[in-house]
């Protein structure tokens, strides 16, 4: 009788399909097989439903109302920001308690602030002292994070203002980050569910302008000041729209994410102008405003 290979092959598949089914069977019966096998499953539709709530975050994350509509009220009537933050447009609150820390005199009297490695040839103090009134402001977002973290603004941020925008459901969902800017900052985009500009020291002239205006705006927008734009940067200038507000300590904006912001100085300060921002991010806006090289 001849020996077809054929036949070796089909014994061969034939033993392995009995061997695997039998530890098939085994690992059904043990349990610590199948408390992996529900852990695993578990831990599956967990992921899914956490990339499902990011994706509806991120929906209402990216909704942006784009009118030029400004509240503004009074500090007194503070308790009314809750109701007036879901309308999702500017709001300006004026008289809030006044801010002594990173006035102009303040830097220069504080020893920390020279400290700060800013400047590679000069301190922070120094170049304070130097600049001119309509001098831009020559460091980063991480830069003046760091700056903040001296000057004292998370305590005055703590005792006034925090309170006013996080619910104390929200707390662990929204969390402040606190920068310190001196002079004129170019145009920038705002990434935080809300972002909070107050001068200290000195008065500005804020520049605002809702998203659907970057179709108009230069390529290279990012630093521009929008009413020095001309034909020559941008063939859609006459379709550029902002509002000028006049910022004075003791005044502050609360501006929602996707809105350009820019300020400069005016012509009544006799030294440059010292500016504190609180960021409330949450973690859809931390990670939106990380990603992104418009800060």
């Amino acid at each position: 009788m001849d020996y077809h290979p054929w036949i070796s092959i089909l014994e061969w598949i034939s033993f392995t399909r009995i061997v695997v089914q039998g530890r098939l069977s085994l690992m059904r019966d043990n349990p610590i097989f199948l408390f992996s096998t529900r852990i695993r499953f578990h831990m599956l539709e967990i992921i899914l439903i956490f990339c499902i709530l990011f994706l509806i975050l991120t929906f209402f994350y990216k909704q942006a109302i784009c009118e030029f509509r400004i509240n503004q009220i009074e500090w007194g009537q503070r308790d009314n920001v809750g109701s007036l933050l879901n309308e999702k447009v500017p709001i300006v609150i004026r008289s809030i308690p006044s801010a002594t820390f990173w006035t102009y005199e303040d830097v220069l009297a504080r020893p920390c602030f020279k400290n700060i490695p800013i400047f590679q040839e000069t301190t922070l103090t120094n170049w304070v002292s130097a600049a001119a009134t309509d001098s831009l402001c020559p460091w980063t977002s991480t830069q003046a994070e760091t700056i903040a973290s001296v000057s004292g603004i998370n305590i005055w941020a703590d005792k006034w203002i925090n309170h006013v925008i996080i619910n104390p459901i929200m707390k662990f969902w929204l969390f402040p980050r606190y920068h310190c800017w001196a002079g004129n900052i170019g145009l920038r985009k705002t990434f935080a569910t809300w972002t909070c500009i107050f001068p200290v020291d000195g008065e500005i002239t804020l520049t605002i302008m809702p998203e659907n205006v970057q179709t108009s705006l230069p390529a290279n927008w990012v630093g521009c000041f929008p009413a020095n734009l001309s034909s020559k940067d941008t063939p859609f200038v006459g379709d550029l729209k902002f509002i000028d507000i006049i910022l004075r300590p003791g005044n502050c904006i609360f501006m929602p994410a996707h809105w350009f912001i820019s300020w400069i100085t005016t012509d009544s300060n006799s030294h440059i102008p010292m500016v504190g921002t609180i960021s409330y991010h949450t973690p859809i806006s931390l990670l939106a405003s990380n990603s992104t090289r418009h800060k």
